[in-house]
């Protein structure tokens, strides 16, 4: 009798401990995972181009006088060769343009942005920077095109938004972000130019393009 009771709560024992992780295991598989709105699991993958850059999708520009020498390259990628040089004085016909963001800047938000759900401790990854402090942006899981960052101040703090009591954000990190623009020589050549390049903060122009997407 006593064997008997043994087996039958060694039985019971078991089944029980099968119901207990099982229980668990189901549990596990319903509760969504928690991940931080800083966590760059879902941040967008590097680099991000926008192709439909300046001068923009279809529009050709002739006759574009090129005021400094300046390389040009087979194309815009990190595997890329110098084809040859552009001379100052000589004319090119723009035939398209890319945006290339290999790091974007990092904006520690520092006052609620009540209109696309941000709060202080969010952070925005920026993009393209259009004109009057207009950007391309990313945060939360959502894009937000030519969003308002005119109220962001700079790493350094010495450009950008200075009246701390209308800052609502701030540059924690700078990104890297270039931009080309594919011309066509008198000779037939077509070829790819580095408009400009932001790394880390600091700005480089080729002084050529620079005007080619105003207005």
């Amino acid at each position: 009798m006593t064997v008997a009771v043994s087996v039958r709560m060694g039985a019971i024992r078991t089944r029980l401990g099968m119901f207990l992780l099982l229980a668990t295991i189901a549990t596990a598989q319903q509760t969504p995972p928690v991940t931080s709105t800083n966590s760059s699991i879902f941040e967008p993958q590097l680099p991000v181009i926008e192709y439909d850059a300046c001068p923009g999708k279809g529009r050709i520009v002739p006759n574009w006088k090129i005021k400094r020498n300046s390389p040009v390259y087979s194309s815009w990628p990190a595997r890329r060769t110098q084809t040859g040089t552009l001379k100052a004085g000589e004319k090119v016909t723009v035939l398209a343009g890319v945006n290339v963001t290999r790091k974007p800047d990092r904006i520690l938000v520092t006052r609620s942005l009540s209109d696309i759900g941000l709060e202080p401790g969010d952070i925005i990854l920026r993009y393209e920077q259009l004109a009057e402090g207009e950007a391309n942006m990313w945060a939360k899981g959502v894009w937000h095109q030519a969003y308002d960052l005119s109220r962001t101040t700079s790493k350094d703090g010495k450009t950008g938004c200075l009246a701390q009591d209308r800052c609502n954000s701030k540059v924690i990190e700078d990104g890297t972000m270039e931009q080309w623009v594919q011309v066509k020589t008198s000779s037939g050549q077509t070829s790819w130019v580095l408009v400009f390049k932001v790394t880390r903060g600091v700005f480089w122009t080729g002084g050529n393009f620079g005007s080619l997407c105003a207005g």
